[in-house]
């Protein structure tokens, strides 16, 4: 395809094309990353579904209960979940775009492709994780049904969000900076303890708990477990604050990205 002929291409055809890209690529990464032999592909709901399920049996052995009889499992079993897109995420796209830098040899791909195919993926482990362990969850007895799912679907979709933006501005870092790719398991570390996942704001005291509500991960959370957990556990969250942060973050991640594939291009 000559530059004369893609400049002639509708908006749904390049679109079209774009999405076939990606699609190709996250069979490719699926492929290389799980292999054909063993548990192949479900080693995409498997691998998650083990550290969730050993850190609900870790934190059930000290469990003291976080209120009104809610449970650590449950506790966990609703909110780490959370964490997996932001933090796996990370980890497999930060430098993914200069390990497959071969891949831009091929006119249809672009480095944004490359990006998207990984955030797919690991997003889709991650919410098959919750959508398969849930329902089981729920049978066994460890959760009940949502209080309120509505709300509980668009926290869990403003988790997505801030960690689509996260992770691009994680991946646009470590492409501009080789120190960023080094600390970036760093600075998700020092993120767990104010994620949200594992400390509800509610037993924070009153200063930091407004303090800790200026990160917008944190009242995604809090709108997807009051969803979750309705009126047996107190939730505070800023839902117009929070969606205005994650617009900026995202116009932001976007436009350092443009800036992290001109200097790879430059290269």
């Amino acid at each position: 395809m000559n530059t004369t002929a893609s400049e002639k291409l509708t908006l749904a055809e390049q679109w079209q094309i774009q999405r076939r890209v990606v699609w190709a690529l996250i069979l490719r990464e699926t492929v290389t990353r799980f292999g054909r032999e063993g548990l192949g592909i479900l080693w995409i709901i498997a691998e998650p579904a083990l550290f969730v399920v050993g850190v609900m049996l870790l934190w059930s052995i000290f469990d003291k209960g976080y209120t009104n009889g809610i449970s650590a499992a449950e506790f966990l079993a609703v909110s780490y979940p959370t964490l997996l897109f932001w933090r796996n995420g990370t980890g497999r796209v930060v430098k993914g775009i200069e390990v497959n830098r071969s891949l831009l040899h091929h006119r249809p791909v672009r480095p944004l492709d490359i990006i998207y195919a990984r955030i797919i993926l690991e997003f889709t482990s991650s919410a098959a994780v919750f959508f398969f362990l849930l329902p089981i969850f729920i049978f066994i007895g460890v959760c009940h049904w949502p209080a309120d799912l509505f709300v509980m679907a668009v926290g869990y979709l403003m988790v997505i969000w801030f960690s689509f933006a996260f992770v691009m501005i994680m991946a646009a870092l470590a492409e501009l900076s080789e120190t960023v790719e080094r600390i970036s398991h760093i600075i998700l570390y020092f993120m767990l303890p104010i994620s949200g996942a594992f400390i509800p704001t509610y037993v924070l005291p009153e200063p930091y708990r407004d303090d800790l509500l200026y990160f917008p991960l944190v009242d995604c959370v809090e709108i997807f477990r009051h969803g979750y957990f309705g009126s047996r556990m107190l939730t505070y969250y800023h839902v117009g604050y929070t969606v205005f942060t994650l617009l900026a973050a995202t116009l932001f991640a976007y436009c350092l990205t443009l800036v992290s594939i001109s200097k790879l291009r430059s290269r």
